[in-house]
């Protein structure tokens, strides 16, 4: 099975200059289209990738949620989604032809190498990351850091008990949240906010064959514990206001793949 895989479109800033721009086409040969979160605003991404030719697997990046309830905008999509071909998953497993997929949005756990402590790396994040001003809970309060731990807790025990069970197949994990600090790009080496961009779930990296995420603007293709790790996220145009088409716009991730294409079967 091939999997064609793109993350952090980010077209909600896209939306009002290029009013129904994917920034991907249909890859060669793919079976399935994986968008490992950061697509667009709310629901919206079901609109623009509804009717793509072949199924599509979806989880809820942090941007997806801005300006809005985290847990209303997950309903959003699980309802928007019924009868395209979009499948939302968080917390959810599907099968396809042999291979399983778990997907999930996984947040962190705020425990990546660091010489702060795991407080000190959450309260780091509660001040720097946008997300933690921009998301609201059902009962109104901001999605803090707090938030975000208890939810990285309850996907990791989930995905601990899927992958846990038998299955006579190929495994595919599906997260927006790296599983590995492999996925931080040397660059920001010793930043503490690295700790809102990955955990280190090696024990859980052997019992999957590929983990596909996004959420990092860096492209990655690494293999621990057997498993393969990719990521190949579009990350912001930094000239919106300034291009005429979108052929002319500027990413900050040169090395993104408009047809990524991971091939189970290889891994």
């Amino acid at each position: 099975m091939k999997l064609q895989l793109a993350s952090d479109l980010h077209l909600e800033h896209l939306a009002r200059s290029f009013p129904g721009e994917t920034l991907i086409r249909p890859a060669h040969q793919a079976d399935v289209l994986v968008l490992a979160g950061d697509v667009a605003q709310a629901s919206n991404a079901i609109a623009l990738f509804g009717n793509w030719p072949v199924p599509v697997l979806y989880v809820l990046g942090n941007h997806e949620a801005y300006g809005g309830c985290i847990e209303s905008v997950i309903d959003e999509l699980r309802a928007a989604s019924r009868g395209t071909s979009v499948r939302f998953l968080e917390r959810d497993v599907v099968d396809f032809g042999g291979v399983r997929f778990l997907g999930c949005t996984l947040w962190t756990d705020y425990r990546l190498r660091s010489n702060r402590t795991q407080r000190q790396l959450m309260e780091h994040a509660g001040l720097r990351i946008n997300d933690h001003r921009l998301i609201r809970t059902r009962n109104g309060e901001l999605f803090s850091p707090e938030h975000a731990l208890r939810d990285h807790e309850i996907s990791r025990a989930w995905l601990e008990r899927e992958l846990s069970q038998d299955y006579d197949g190929k495994t595919v994990v599906v997260t927006h949240h790296a599983p590995h600090p492999l996925s931080v790009h040397p660059r920001y080496a010793g930043d503490p906010t690295n700790a809102a961009f990955a955990s280190d779930l090696t024990e859980l990296l052997h019992k999957a064959d590929a983990w596909l995420h996004g959420h990092v603007h860096d492209s990655f293709n690494y293999k621990v514990a057997g498993c393969r790790v990719v990521a190949n996220p579009r990350g912001y145009a930094r000239n919106i206001s300034a291009a005429p088409d979108v052929g002319s716009l500027q990413f900050e991730n040169m090395a993104f793949e408009h047809a990524c294409v991971v091939d189970i079967d290889a891994t």
